[in-house]
């Protein structure tokens, strides 16, 4: 049995949070992310990326598939400033990704709409997250048959004893605050099952355990 489930703020609302989760580094497990994400892109289309974050994300994904129309969806405004300012520094093919101020339980997409939806690390901020799969559902094209889809996210720990031995294998080298923000998102993160009891209406997708700490949701 994992550990009850503690919440943390849904939105990152201070600037100095938001520049130590920029500083935290990702790097290998999001550029897996990227590339699974291209596998799936299709030249013309629309991906949407809901809860972008910092946007390193989007911002890959439109450099390496130039060809398909990235949009990038956030509510924290401290973090869309990082992100809109990660874009300043892109190269040409990322320049153009547009950046929407918008809620994920409440996407501002019309329905059927969206080509491939894909979000990495939104979830656990989201109090019920069957809102979430919901507007995905909706804004999805061919959602009931076929959804093109990628979502990843961090796993709950069975026990604080693993909790801590994670913080400490992934985050040794980070400050005490980026520590505190990682642990707080392994404590607010869901259990695998969890994850499919939630996402039970999007069909033709497979929930499962891809690393010691993240779930994918994926065709």
């Amino acid at each position: 049995m994992p550990l009850t489930r503690v919440l943390e703020p849904e939105e990152m609302a201070g600037a100095d949070e938001a520049a130590e989760y920029d500083a935290m580094d990702f790097g290998a497990t999001d550029d897996l992310f990227v590339q699974r994400a291209v596998e799936l892109a299709r030249p013309g289309q629309w991906i949407i990326d809901i809860g972008c974050g910092n946007a390193k994300i989007p911002l890959a994904i439109a450099s390496r598939a130039p060809h398909a129309r990235v949009c990038a969806v956030e509510m924290s405004r401290e973090m869309l400033a990082v992100a809109v300012r990660h874009r300043a520094k892109a190269d040409a093919a990322a320049q153009g990704m547009s950046f929407v101020r918008g809620d994920a339980k409440q996407l501002p997409f019309a329905t059927g709409s969206v080509d491939l939806i894909v979000s990495n690390s939104l979830v656990h901020h989201i109090p019920d997250p069957s809102c979430v799969f919901r507007e995905i559902a909706r804004v999805l094209k061919d959602a009931a048959t076929a959804p093109r889809i990628l979502i990843r996210d961090l796993v709950r720990p069975q026990s604080d004893t693993e909790l801590e031995a994670i913080v400490e294998k992934y985050s040794a080298a980070w400050s005490p605050l980026q520590r505190r923000l990682y642990a707080d998102s392994l404590r607010a993160a869901l259990s695998v099952d969890e994850v499919r009891g939630y996402a039970a209406g999007l069909h033709s997708v497979r929930v499962q355990q891809i690393t010691d700490r993240h779930w994918s949701l994926e065709p």
